[in-house]
């Protein structure tokens, strides 16, 4: 009875977990109520999040920022009727106000591609504006009556001739910064030795050497003196004994003698 039991448990537990693993399915008549809730909800979220990037006080004369993300969520469902996430909500209009700087106010708007994934409604829309294209992107909860907008993003859209010249022109600036910088450490560097003495010691070295080179040369101005001496002698002790040569003298020896 207990192995019986144990069986049925894991025969559900093992259709539960293929359950839950399992992604939706829908019919046709579902998913088309699904493309044309995400559609009318990212039209009507895109002129919501233009206006208020454009004029950031229009919540009530206030401006976003000032509401938290729950009051954001309270105002936008009770007040405007758009289901959102506040912190989304809130980074979604942060975009459009980037991207909007860049191209311009909205002139039209594209056909919605609407795509389902799992529990998410995925909304691209191609948006004309006053400068260049731009893309939007938002992402709802897959509510067939009221989807909740949890993220939402606007981006201009570029040639690829400016996308180099921005790549070009951050190259410059990362290594224009990494030369200055290393200049800015080599100043630094050379400041140590002011900063340690090390200035003063170089003069005393300097200094030293100096003395020793006079020195040497008082010293080889001193020996030069004794061998023309010794010359001087063996010359007159030559000429004492009568000859002119003074081979076979040797001096060992100079001493002054006091004389009394």
């Amino acid at each position: 009875m207990k192995k019986f039991r144990v069986v049925i448990l894991s025969v559900i537990l093992g259709l539960l977990l293929c359950a839950c693993g399992k992604e939706p399915v829908y019919n046709e008549a579902q998913t088309q109520r699904m493309n044309n809730a995400g559609m009318i909800a990212t039209s009507y979220g895109i002129d919501i999040l233009q206006s208020i990037a454009q004029k950031p006080d229009l919540l009530f004369s206030t401006p976003y920022t000032d509401f938290t993300y729950d009051e954001l969520e309270t105002i936008m469902s009770e007040y405007i009727g758009f289901n959102v996430d506040g912190y989304a909500f809130a980074n979604a209009i942060s975009s459009f106000e980037k991207g909007l700087a860049e191209t311009g106010a909205i002139i039209s708007m594209g056909e919605p591609v609407v795509t389902l994934d799992g529990n998410e409604i995925i909304v691209d829309v191609e948006c004309v504006c006053e400068k260049r294209y731009a893309d939007v992107e938002m992402i709802f909860t897959n509510d067939l009556y009221n989807p909740r907008m949890t993220s939402a993003a606007f981006n201009a859209r570029y040639t690829l001739g400016e996308k180099m010249s921005k790549a070009g022109l951050n190259t410059v600036i990362g290594m224009g910064t990494v030369f200055v910088m290393l200049i800015i450490i080599s100043f630094i560097i050379s400041l140590f030795g002011l900063f340690s003495g090390t200035g003063k010691k170089n003069d005393k070295t300097e200094d030293g050497i100096d003395r020793a080179v006079k020195q040497i040369e008082k010293n080889e101005t001193a020996e030069m003196g004794d061998a023309q001496l010794v010359a001087v002698i063996a010359a007159a002790i030559a000429a004492y004994e009568g000859t002119t040569s003074t081979d076979g003298f040797v001096v060992r020896s100079i001493r002054k003698i006091k004389r009394q």
